[in-house]
C-alpha cells in the first residue's frame, strides 16, 4: 500500500473519531448543562481546527515527516480573486434560483442596491480575513494534507473522497444546528451532498494557486454570506433555499457541469505528471 494511502486512511479515521468524540460530547452535555452563548461562538472555531491538529499528529508523530510543502504561503494571483468572487456569485445565483420554488419571494425591505453593496463589502472584508483564518484549520486538513496524499488518484476521485469526508465530518455540527436547524438528521445527508458538490471548485483553485490560503479565502467568504437567504428571501425552509438547500445544489451542479472542460484539462495534466 502506498504511503500516501496509509496517511490518508489514518488521517480520516483520526479526524472523524476525535471530531465525533468532541462533537457528540457537546451534544450529550447540551441537554444537561446550560452553555453560554459565547460557548457556541467559540466551539465551532475549535472544531474547525481539529483537522489541523490531526495533520500535526499524523505527519509529525506517526510518520515523523516534515510539515513543509502543504501550501502555506500567500501570493496574490487570479485564483485568490476567484476565491473571493466565486462564492458571491454562487450565493446570489442560489438566492435567485430559490425564487423558482413555490411561495418564495424577495424581501424588498432589504433587497436594495445600497444595502446589498454594504453586505458584499462587509462579507468580502470579513470573509477574506477573519473567516479565512478560521477556515484555515479545516483547509489545512481537507485541501491541504488530504488532497496532497490523494491527488495521485486524479482530480475527480480525490475531489469525491475529500468532499464526502468533509461532509460527514460536519455531522455533529449539523446536529447542533449548523445550516439545517429544523432538519438536523436529514441535514447531515444534505451537508454531504453540499460538500461533494462544492469540493471540485475548491480543489481546482487549490491546485492552480498551489496554496491552501486560496480555498481558505473561498471558504471564509462563503461562510460570510452563508445566511444571507434568511435576510433577503421570504418563505422556504433550510432544506430548499440558499446555497446549502436544493436551490443551491441546482446552481452547484450547473456550475460543475460548465467547468467540466477545465476540470478535464487539469485532470489530464495531473495524470501526465503522475505517469
Amino acid at each position: 500500500m502506498r504511503e500516501e494511502i496509509k496517511k490518508s486512511i489514518i488521517f480520516i479515521m483520526l479526524v472523524l473519531i476525535i471530531s465525533y468524540v468532541v462533537g457528540f460530547s457537546v451534544i450529550f452535555l447540551k441537554s444537561r448543562i446550560v452553555f453560554s452563548q459565547n460557548f457556541f461562538t467559540i466551539f465551532p472555531i475549535i472544531y474547525m481546527y481539529i483537522p489541523l491538529f490531526i495533520v500535526l499528529i499524523v505527519e509529525k508523530y506517526i510518520f515523523h515527516k516534515s510539515l513543509k510543502d502543504l501550501g502555506i504561503y500567500f501570493k496574490f494571483n487570479i485564483y485568490i480573486l476567484l476565491a473571493i468572487v466565486m462564492p458571491i456569485i454562487l450565493i446570489f445565483l442560489s438566492l435567485f434560483s430559490s425564487l423558482i420554488l413555490k411561495d418564495i419571494s424577495l424581501n424588498l425591505n432589504y433587497f436594495k442596491p445600497d444595502y446589498i453593496a454594504l453586505i458584499i463589502l462587509q462579507g468580502v472584508i470579513i470573509g477574506s480575513t477573519i473567516n479565512a483564518l478560521v477556515a484555515l484549520g479545516e483547509e489545512f486538513g481537507w485541501r491541504g494534507y488530504l488532497l496532497k496524499n490523494l491527488i495521485h488518484l486524479g482530480f475527480y476521485k480525490s475531489s469525491l473522497i475529500i468532499g464526502f469526508v468533509w461532509g460527514i465530518w460536519h455531522a455533529p455540527m449539523v446536529l447542533l444546528g449548523l445550516n439545517y436547524p429544523d432538519h438536523e438528521f436529514l441535514g447531515i445527508f444534505m451537508m454531504v451532498i453540499f460538500c461533494i458538490l462544492l469540493t471540485p471548485i475548491m480543489v481546482y483553485l487549490t491546485l492552480k494557486s498551489k496554496s491552501i490560503i486560496t480555498p481558505s479565502i473561498f471558504h471564509g467568504v462563503l461562510n460570510a454570506f452563508g445566511g444571507l437567504h434568511w435576510i433577503l428571501l421570504i418563505g422556504g425552509n433550510d432544506l430548499n433555499i440558499g446555497i446549502t438547500g436544493f436551490a443551491g445544489f441546482i446552481v452547484l451542479i450547473i456550475f460543475n457541469i460548465l467547468l467540466i472542460p477545465i476540470f478535464n484539462k487539469l485532470n489530464k495534466e495531473l495524470i501526465t505528471t503522475i505517469i
